[in-house]
C-alpha cells in the first residue's frame, strides 16, 4: 500500500499539471494557481486516508470506493470550469480595485485577495487530481479498492 509520501510525490505533478492545464485559457500563467494546485493535490491525496484511516480494519471503505469516488470525480470535473471562472472573476475584480486604490493599505488588501482567489482556483483543480491519484495508486495495491464500500 502506498504511504503518505508516495501519495503526495505522485499526486504533486498531477495537481500542478491539472492546475496548469486548466489555466491555459488565461491571459497569463499564474504562479498562485500552480501553488494552489500543489496544495490542493496534497490535501486531496491524503483525504481518502482521513476518511478511511489505514489503521482501521475497514480501511478501504466509502472514501476509497470506485462508485462514490467516480461519482464525486464526475461532479468535480463537470463543475471545475465554473468554479475556476468564478474564482478568477473575483481575483480580476480585486486586481481592478487594487489598481485604482488610493490608499496603499487598501491596494495591498486587494493584491492579497487577488492572490488568494487565484490560489483557490488552482486548489480546486489540484484537489480532485490528488484524490483521484490516491485511488489510482491504491487500485494497484494488493488490497485494491472496493466497488462501493
Amino acid at each position: 500500500m502506498p504511504d503518505y509520501r508516495t501519495q503526495v510525490a505522485v499526486g504533486a505533478p498531477a495537481g500542478i499539471a491539472c492546475a496548469f492545464f486548466n489555466s491555459l485559457n488565461q491571459r497569463r500563467f499564474d504562479v498562485a494557481e500552480a501553488f494552489g494546485g500543489w496544495w490542493g493535490e496534497t490535501a486531496g491525496a491524503v483525504l481518502p486516508d482521513v476518511f478511511d484511516p489505514p489503521t482501521h480494519p475497514g480501511h478501504r471503505a466509502m472514501g476509497h470506493g470506485l462508485v462514490p469516488v467516480g461519482a464525486a470525480s464526475l461532479f468535480w470535473a463537470g463543475n471545475l470550469p465554473s468554479w475556476q471562472d468564478s474564482l478568477r472573476r473575483q481575483a480580476d475584480q480585486h486586481y481592478v480595485q487594487q489598481v485604482s486604490a488610493e490608499n496603499p493599505f487598501a491596494a495591498l488588501g486587494h493584491v492579497l485577495a487577488e492572490w488568494f482567489f487565484r490560489f483557490l482556483a488552482g486548489f480546486v483543480a489540484g484537489f480532485g487530481a490528488g484524490y483521484i491519484s490516491h485511488i489510482i495508486l491504491d487500485f494497484g495495491s494488493p488490497r485494491c479498492v472496493p466497488l462501493v464500500a
